[in-house]
């Protein structure tokens, strides 16, 4: 805000102020020309009844006294005003602070007085111009920082699961092709990792789905927690999980995935004592391992282990 001001205070400091002029009032002048006007008929009506002057000498002596009279009231009159009024169009019509600066403001007669109420007005014009569009510009600086800020959220948003805030399905169409290509390409190995929770539809049955929705959220808290940066979480739906992981093989996929379940079961069991059905399983393929043309058929790949994981270890021990 102080900018446009200060800027509008240099219009005023820059202005080239015209040369103190101790010009008389217009009242001053106009009684002036008028006198000058009746001594001049008064010289004349004597000039004709001394001299018994002739018609032509005293209608050029007429001719030339009130050429006189005209080009003195036009020059010392009229024509500063007709100057005043230009100047003060050209403010109008260009609105250029620059036209502001040849304004008559030194004089002392009437035209300075106008001309130094037009420099004030100008000036204030110009202050208030260059303070709305400071804040017109404000505005628009921050609409786009505010548009700006919620479409980034909105994409977060509609890229994240709303429970868990880990990546959604959406997200995980936009990252998992990308990602399989790059390590296809590169030579890298890529591990998918299926999870979900056994007997979860019991534990809502039996302990109501807030207590469910807050194993999801313990879980998904435990994932962040454990994977690394380049690693993609995302909750397909219900109890289950996908992990995304670059630059991993099957081994240190499991381990993690170990880690991940015992971890759950503990803290799960801690929780909710009176129940003995909270455990974890997942299954786990590998583009090193596996024959496996795209991105969708490595997740069937984990996702067909996942559920002969539940099937080989229906008798285990929660967490064993």
């Amino acid at each position: 805000m102080s900018k446009p001001v200060a800027s509008a205070r240099a219009v005023v400091t820059r202005t080239q102020l015209d040369p103190v002029r101790q010009d008389p009032p217009l009242q001053h002048k106009v009684v002036l020309l008028v006198t000058l006007a009746c001594v001049g008929g008064f010289g004349l009506g004597i000039y004709a009844e001394r001299f018994d002057g002739v018609f032509w000498k005293l209608s050029g002596l007429l001719v030339v006294g009130l050429g006189v009279l005209w080009w003195v009231s036009g020059w010392w009159v009229s024509g500063p005003f007709d100057k005043l009024a230009r100047q003060a169009e050209r403010v109008s019509r260009t609105g250029l602070t620059s036209a502001l600066r040849h304004l008559p403001v030194g004089r002392r007669d009437e035209i300075g007085r106008i001309a130094k109420a037009l420099h004030t007005m100008g000036v204030a014009a110009a202050r208030s111009h260059m303070e709305v569009r400071s804040l017109r510009s404000t505005l628009d600086q921050r609409v786009v920082t505010a548009t700006r800020r919620a479409t980034q959220e909105l994409s977060r948003l509609v890229m994240r699961d709303a429970l868990t805030d880990l990546g959604n399905r959406r997200f995980l169409e936009e990252n998992f092709e990308p990602l399989f290509a790059s390590a296809k390409a590169s030579g890298t190995d890529l591990a998918c990792v299926m999870m979900d929770l056994d007997h979860f539809k019991q534990v809502n049955d039996e302990l109501g789905h807030e207590a469910g929705d807050h194993l999801l959220v313990f879980l998904a808290g435990l994932i962040r927690a454990i994977i690394r940066h380049d690693d993609l979480a995302v909750r397909l739906g219900g109890d289950e999980f996908l992990l995304i992981m670059p630059g991993t093989d099957s081994q240190r996929a499991a381990r993690v995935a170990t880690m991940i379940r015992k971890l759950f079961t503990r803290q799960a069991y801690t929780m909710f004592p009176n129940t003995r059905m909270l455990d974890l399983s997942y299954g786990i393929a590998s583009l090193a391992t596996d024959t496996c043309p795209d991105a969708r058929a490595l997740m069937r790949t984990a996702d067909q282990r996942l559920y002969a994981y539940k099937r080989t270890s229906s008798g285990r021990l929660p967490g064993a």
